[in-house]
């Protein structure tokens, strides 16, 4: 910081302001267009925001509390000249000249009277310039990110200062996510809806999985799975299965159909290969849980878990929230319907009146009618992979498929949810082209990433504030 005075620097700061009104008076008599006026206003702005701030921050003093002074029932000695920290502003970068204490010579500081004051950030960088350079990068890449932040301050970080930002923000995701209480939801949304899916995440070379999972996909042997889940609360709607034909196959859908209420989602990544006890999978249930416990800790609400036919997720499902209702996702059968309507129906213009015909049968609770038709058809055709593969799929989870008894209850049949969490969350923001995550930063930006995308982004910030400022100077922000 330059040697000036605080009321140096407020001399300075109210020069520039009448500098502002002489450039907008000329801006009147040139005529200038109103953008143009804009840009040079905001400007003006920053500069004179920065010798504001630098005013402030002077105001604070240099630290100087004596030789020495007694912390927490320690002797700390002042530091022989002050010391220089950076302070990076949304205004621009200020240097703070200030005395530090520590136990001895060549110790580490461990009680700074200015930093407290001001309650400085542990980094360099200011909770205003952290928030808005985490709040585009959570959006975009992050040399979008870092880029859209130059336009507008006219600064630009480097790529791995915003990944290291966006960790130590994370590492306050999940203490800020167990204090939460329940959402406020509508009265009638009585049920109470978990569901949970995996997507691949690509990954460096030194933090892919070993040994790839079955379900990775084209990318097997290059990703990690990320586990993505989410809590919401509906009300019921009843439906017949003409009901569920007219919206499939005649484009008639429902114009009261409720919407989820109260969504929160959730994202978890293995910090070892799968299984293990610190598996993604495992630790995402263990979240699903916990949210599920505030909103109902009496057990009162119906609940329902609606997944694909991952059995490691219906697993862990038994374990977590073995009381709710097994759904299997209607729409992954449906996407098994139609790959087998190819073996059983050659012409194309009957095709889809066979598929209809079997979405009728399970709908209606005819789903050995459906076994039984297929085993004839695997029989016939020599029992080809795709039809083996969906006649266990169905098989396996027969039990999840009481679609007549979901539909007359009111509940959600299809996962639309999870499906969309993991576009949304994962695939849109970290399968970028030539993306290549590590572990950690991968679980970070999958913590606040679903953060964000629950709308709680300011809120977080804030927590994570006071809770930084009470671990550096032992007192709330």
């Amino acid at each position: 910081m330059s040697n000036l005075t605080q009321q140096e620097l407020l001399l300075k700061a109210k020069s520039q302001f009448e500098a502002l009104l002489q450039t907008l008076q000329q801006h009147h008599q040139d005529q200038t267009r109103t953008d143009l006026v804009e840009r040079d206003l905001f400007q003006q702005f920053l500069e004179m925001g920065h010798t504001t701030l630098s005013a402030f921050i002077v105001g604070a003093g240099d630290g100087n509390e004596g030789e020495s002074v007694e912390v927490d029932g320690r002797p700390l000695q002042r530091s022989a000249a002050p010391h220089r920290r950076i302070y990076r502003s949304i205004f621009g970068e200020i240097e703070i000249d200030r005395y530090v204490y520590a136990p001895g010579a060549k110790k580490k500081i461990t009680y700074a009277p200015v930093d407290a004051r001001l309650g400085l950030p542990r980094g360099a960088y200011s909770y205003v310039l952290e928030d808005w350079l985490e709040q585009l990068c959570v959006k975009e890449p992050f040399a979008e990110g870092i880029s859209g932040l130059a336009a507008l301050l006219h600064l630009q970080p480097s790529i791995r200062t915003a990944e290291v930002l966006n960790g130590r923000m994370a590492e306050h995701a999940e203490h800020f996510r167990l204090q939460q209480g329940p959402p406020q939801v509508p009265a009638e949304a009585v049920l109470l809806v978990a569901t949970a899916d995996g997507t691949s995440v690509p990954m460096h070379c030194d933090h892919r999985t070993p040994t790839p999972a079955a379900t990775a996909g084209p990318k097997a042997g290059t990703t990690r799975r990320a586990y993505v889940g989410a809590v919401y609360n509906i009300e019921p709607f009843v439906r017949g299965s003409e009901d569920i034909l007219n919206e499939l196959f005649r484009d008639e859908s429902s114009a009261r159909r409720p919407r989820p209420q109260g969504k929160k989602l959730w994202a978890e990544m293995a910090l070892g290969p799968q299984p293990s006890l610190c598996s993604g999978s495992e630790r995402l249930f263990a979240e699903l849980a916990i949210e599920i416990s505030h909103r109902d800790p009496h057990r009162e609400q119906v609940l329902v878990c609606l997944m694909d036919g991952e059995r490691a997720l219906w697993d862990l499902q038994s374990q977590w929230l073995g009381r709710s209702v097994e759904i299997l996702d209607f729409f992954h059968v449906l996407e098994r319907i139609r790959a087998v309507s190819k073996l059983a129906e050659q012409n194309a213009a009957r095709r889809e009146g066979w598929v209809e015909r079997q979405v009728r049968d399970l709908l209606e609770g005819r789903v050995k009618t459906v076994l039984t038709r297929w085993k004839r058809l695997s029989t016939r055709t020599g029992n080809p992979e795709e039809l083996t593969s969906a006649l266990t799929y169905f098989q396996n989870n027969q039990q999840r498929m009481r679609y007549d008894e979901y539909l007359s209850r009111g509940y959600p049949i299809g996962s639309g949810v999870a499906e969309g969490a993991c576009r949304n969350l994962v695939k849109d923001r970290m399968d970028g082209t030539g993306m290549h995550w590590k572990i950690e930063g991968a679980r970070a930006m999958l913590w606040t990433r679903a953060i964000y995308l629950n709308g709680e982004w300011s809120d977080f910030v804030n927590f994570r504030i006071h809770r930084e400022q009470e671990q550096l100077y032992h007192t709330a922000a």
